[in-house]
């Protein structure tokens, strides 16, 4: 197997773990609120401490990834997060849960720091590689919530952390029998520049970008944590077909039909990534951002204004945009980093995103109390819009650069 294939397997393998963690808890939110016996903002609190780890952590991680090399940190993603799930899994009360979560949010933190930075080192055709590896991720996230909404139904929530526990391990094993060359085969940011202003340039880009990704990391671990939930109240139409059918379990098989359209909304994020990685390799990566941010914009807005075949409908294309602008935002953050700390600037990236993110828990439960769950989606659409300012402000900055994955 040559060395890409390598990187492209288990980087993708551990990028749909890390997003089939992620998506768990929310897909469970309801049957969880009636088991603990609390409301839902109470029930999304409780993955507070893993979303924020989730995001804290990565920069460390990705240290880490920079001191040593990024193959070592994925094994121990793969054991790490195993151990977590395990955790959980015999975890049966709110304080256990929590730190349980926690100790998953710890340690898959790791996983993007170190796989995008593997990636980047290794793959030629980076944008494309970003996109099949997000799919990874996708695949991660459309399969979270059914499993989850399906094990929950059939035999209960510890089943799914059981599983997938047991098949990181092996994961984390074979990764620990196979060598990876991460020799860098692009220059970016470290390539000599007639203008020596460049490098010092390359700062002040990727700071701007900085700011642009702690927006979109609200926004998207609002919808997130939300949205499973959101479509059990909103999106009923399937569960109103199924409704007449004598079904064992009702409520679980209510909240499984929720999950089930949940995980047919992040499939079509599948072709978003695709896609967003074929242009990433094709045209100036700083467009191609704002035009996927822009386009994204009047679907989240709708998701809070409409509901059932409509809803699914706007979430879709939502979905499509601001999952398939991922490839190209990642890319970014390769231009403007250098190989000698590449990993850390993905650390960085992955702590405002998924740190500063993880306010997004508490912003949803304050704006769902003082207004209601539709109004969320309307604040985040506010949220794209200042993110697409920001983007204006990038492109502005650094206009006359050239900003391409090739080249």
């Amino acid at each position: 197997m040559n060395n890409e294939r390598k990187i492209l397997i288990f980087t993708s393998v551990a990028h749909f773990f890390t997003h089939f963690y992620e998506m768990i808890f929310p897909a469970l939110a309801i049957p969880l609120m009636i088991s603990l016996k609390l409301d839902l903002a109470e029930v999304l609190k409780l993955s507070f401490l893993m979303y924020l780890l989730y995001g804290l952590t990565a920069l460390p991680w990705g240290m880490i990834a920079d001191r040593f090399n990024n193959r070592s940190v994925l094994i121990i993603f793969f054991l790490g997060t195993s151990l977590g799930a395990v955790l959980t899994a015999l975890s049966h009360t709110s304080t256990a849960m929590m730190l349980s979560l926690a100790v998953i949010g710890f340690f898959a933190s790791s996983y993007h720091p170190a796989g995008m930075g593997l990636i980047s080192f290794g793959m030629r055709n980076r944008g494309m590689a970003l996109g099949i590896n997000g799919v990874g991720g996708n695949l991660g996230m459309i399969s979270a919530p059914f499993a989850a909404g399906l094990l929950n139904w059939l035999i209960g929530w510890e089943a799914t952390y059981l599983i997938i526990g047991a098949l990181g391990i092996v994961w984390g094993i074979l990764l620990f029998m196979v060598t990876v060359d991460e020799t860098p085969v692009h220059a970016d940011a470290d390539t000599p520049s007639p203008d020596a202003r460049t490098g010092n340039n390359n700062m002040k880009y990727f700071f701007v970008l900085c700011v642009i990704m702690t927006i979109a990391g609200l926004v998207y671990r609002g919808n997130s944590v939300v949205l499973p939930a959101y479509l059990e109240l909103k999106a009923s139409f399937l569960w109103e077909i199924l409704r007449g059918i004598d079904l064992p379990n009702m409520t679980g098989a209510k909240t499984a039909t929720a999950t089930l359209l949940a995980s047919i909304i992040y499939t079509i994020g599948i072709v978003g990534q695709i896609i967003g990685g074929k242009v990433a390799d094709r045209y100036d990566l700083r467009w191609m951002y704002i035009t996927f941010h822009a386009c994204s914009l009047p679907f989240i807005i709708l998701m809070g204004l409409v509901s059932q075949e409509l809803l699914i409908l706007s979430a879709g294309m939502y979905i499509f945009f601001s999952l398939g602008m991922q490839p190209i935002e990642n890319s970014l953050v390769a231009k403007y980093t250098p190989s000698r700390w590449r990993s850390t600037g993905y650390g960085i990236k992955f702590i405002l995103v998924f740190g500063v993110g993880s306010l997004a828990v508490y912003l949803v439960g304050w704006i769902k109390e003082a207004w209601s769950l539709d109004a969320v989606y309307l604040f985040a659409g506010g949220m794209v819009a200042l993110l697409i300012a920001s983007i204006a402000v990038l492109i502005w900055v650094s206009r006359g650069t050239s900003c391409r994955n090739r080249g």
